[in-house]
């Protein structure tokens, strides 16, 4: 009886210890068969010079190939995948490259190309998101892009206005944007982009923050909500959407001059907007085609267009700009919701520049 007894413990301390490792691989790698088959995935991956410095005891870059070469070796054979990234000891602002084309089971193949990349150069994310748009992305088939970065743009581009031509060309996609370590300011300029470009920002204060990450973005997991600054997060909501041109004036600078247009718009919803500064002549000449109610109707001579992109309830910001002297001239704004699809929501009342 005794041997008996000894026996069944046995057996059973050997079934518990079989359990918990099958419960401790599901646990850390989740089940692949939760992955849609039909997802297309582009890896962006910060190469720049800043990807060699230490980070708990390695490179950022080896902490991120460590955890590349997990999540791809972990995918379906069957998901398609690509890969673009920047620096790779390409001098100078024009180092993006595409290593990979979106292939069926091709996780093997950019595993291998991620193995081979060494950190060295800048950071030219808006020329970086323009090659993912020229030869990744379309109109029919949604794509995933997974950006992993240690930095913001250093190159003068401008990421915001590339993903934004991206959205209103058609192209489908989502941009989940995972910041290395980054500074409050820099986690301010990347999740921008991630609403942009309708996904979420992962902040990796750790190497382990990589797996709790790849968790939401491949399995489907939900994200932790997107904070914004106290100030952004505390405002008090209007009752309606507004866009007001507050002054113009001019400036002189040495043999230049010009003109800086402050403005303030206030919204209803705490999200993504779009700003679009219209000037054109005082004397109306031409109309544009019919366009939709609160657009711009002086489109037809247009002078000058500029955007910018601000992200909150409310905001302001300014435009500088010269014009051909001797003319008179007016301004107008609107204001753009860019949640989804772009929809306009509030036009300013013209102000004459003087």
């Amino acid at each position: 009886m005794r041997k008996q007894n000894r026996n069944q413990g046995l057996r059973f301390t050997h079934f518990f210890v079989i359990v918990s490792c099958i419960l401790f691989f599901l646990s850390y790698f989740p089940l692949p068969a939760q992955i849609q088959p039909n997802k297309r995935y582009v890896f962006i991956l910060d190469a720049s010079g800043s990807m060699s410095e230490k980070w708990d005891g390695k490179t950022r870059m080896a902490v991120a190939k460590e955890k590349l070469l997990q999540v791809l070796g972990g995918l379906p054979k069957d998901v398609s995948v690509g890969l673009v990234a920047y620096g790779n000891r390409i001098a100078g602002c024009s180092s993006a490259r595409l290593y990979h084309p979106i292939q069926r089971g091709a996780a093997s193949v950019v595993s291998q190309k991620i193995s081979s990349i060494v950190p060295a150069g800048s950071t030219p994310i808006a020329q970086t998101l323009s090659v993912v748009g020229e030869y990744l992305l379309n109109d029919v088939q949604e794509t995933e892009i997974i950006f992993i970065s240690d930095g913001v743009e250093s190159c003068d581009g401008d990421p915001k206005s590339v993903l934004y031509q991206l959205k209103s060309s058609g192209k489908k996609f989502r941009l989940q944007v995972l910041g290395i370590d980054i500074d409050p300011k820099g986690e301010e300029d990347l999740k921008r982009l991630s609403i942009l470009g309708d996904g979420n920002y992962y902040p990796l204060k750790r190497p382990e923050d990589y797996d709790s990450s790849f968790k939401r973005i491949f399995f489907a997991q939900e994200p932790e909500p997107v904070t914004l600054s106290h100030s952004e997060s505390q405002s008090p909501l209007p009752t309606q959407n507004q866009i007001k041109i507050l002054n113009i004036l001019p400036y002189e600078e040495g043999s230049e001059s010009g003109y800086i247009l402050n403005y303030e718009y206030r919204a209803t919803a705490n999200t993504s907007y779009m700003v679009q500064l219209y000037l054109y002549p005082a004397e109306e000449k031409l109309r544009s085609f019919p366009v939709p109610p609160l657009r711009e109707r002086r489109m037809g001579d247009l002078t000058k267009h500029q955007i910018e992109f601000q992200l909150g309830s409310e905001g302001k910001g300014r435009w500088v700009f010269r014009l051909p002297t001797g003319k008179r001239m007016r301004a107008s704004a609107e204001l753009w919701d860019m949640t989804g699809v772009p929809k306009i929501l509030a036009l300013s009342e013209e102000k004459p520049v003087q």
